[in-house]
């Protein structure tokens, strides 16, 4: 499955895209987790100390927030498009 990855998330990927091997019925928690054991920099930038998504990460699922749905424990299938966006200020 192929993850796109945004802004400084880019930084930690080395790429705008990681490519998991991910199987149909996985949730996003085992996803995040995967990419955490592929680039352990993803950590702290997606989990807080109890391993809750922190509030200013936003994953999608063919573009529909996951905080509308089923949250980490959201179903993935192969044919999902997944992307992570972290916080992005400017001005």
């Amino acid at each position: 499955m192929v993850i796109k990855v945004f802004a400084t998330f880019r930084q930690i990927a080395a790429g705008k895209e990681v490519t998991l091997d991910i199987q149909d019925g996985q949730t996003i928690r085992q996803l995040l987790f995967a990419l955490i054991e592929k680039f352990p920099a993803f950590e702290n930038e997606l989990f807080d100390s109890e391993q809750r998504l922190l509030p200013h990460v936003h994953v999608f699922i063919n573009g529909k927030n996951i905080i509308h749905g089923n949250g980490l424990d959201s179903v993935l299938s192969a044919a999902d498009e997944v992307a992570l966006i972290p916080p992005v200020g400017g001005g």
